[in-house]
């Protein structure tokens, strides 16, 4: 074999070794940089520190954006909460969707929709973000919410007044006034309850004092219905 033709066999192996070279490092890169794309900052997780033991009347969890959300901050708003897991197959999204059409109705009126994840492993903010991007909730009007779970029950126990567990949540919509009153609860998926709930929360949009008294348990004559223990 000649020299020249050794010559370009050493140049190619040279070439093909630094291309190789170079594809790896590609490939490692993007491997790292993959891996750092699905790390999640599980900070959302732990319960706010004012949680104690005091009975809870107020909540602290993380929305779909990453910021933390008050209930307190909804003073002086009406407000609709539910509970939910994104990876249910088939009620939870119904139940979504008719709070989506509850929504498109009520959120221009100024009436908040706070949904509550009971699995918060699973539903970070990222996926609460896609989820309610795939819905095409309004970022304003409906929050998506996520934090630790034994928080979360408590919120649901001491607040709503319902069992709930990882994956198990009740099916009603719970309707708070502008003063954080509960004034009643009802199940999405059956038309006269979505309708009186409708009535309910024209209603308390007109309001401009407080009840005389709040009504955590609304009589079943008043179009509401006694809370009842979750159901997975």
């Amino acid at each position: 074999m000649s020299r020249a033709v050794l010559g370009w066999l050493g140049v190619l192996f040279i070439a093909a070794g630094g291309t190789g070279l170079w594809f790896a490092g590609k490939y490692a890169a993007a491997l790292s940089s993959a891996g750092s794309a699905v790390e999640i900052d599980t900070e959302y997780l732990r319960p706010p520190p004012a949680a104690g033991d005091k009975w809870l009347t107020e909540f602290t969890l993380t929305e779909r954006s990453g910021k933390k959300f008050d209930s307190a901050s909804l003073q002086g708003q009406v407000y609709v909460v539910s509970f939910f897991f994104s990876s249910c197959p088939s009620t939870c999204l119904q139940q979504n969707q008719k709070i989506r059409e509850i929504e498109r109705e009520y959120g221009p009126k100024g009436v908040k929709f706070l949904s509550i994840t009971c699995d918060p492993e699973v539903d970070s903010p990222q996926r609460l973000r896609e989820y309610a991007d795939k819905l095409g909730a309004d970022k304003t009007d409906w929050l998506f919410l996520t934090g630790d779970l034994p928080y979360t029950r408590r919120i649901a126990g001491e607040i709503y007044r319902i069992s709930m567990d990882k994956r198990e949540h009740s099916e009603r919509l719970f309707v708070v006034d502008k003063w954080g009153n509960q004034r009643g609860n009802y199940v999405w998926n059956q038309l006269d309850r979505v309708t009186a709930l409708k009535l309910e929360l024209d209603k308390l949009l007109a309001e401009t004092v407080p009840p005389p008294q709040p009504a955590a348990e609304p009589a079943a004559s008043d179009g509401t219905e006694k809370p009842e223990a979750a159901a997975p």
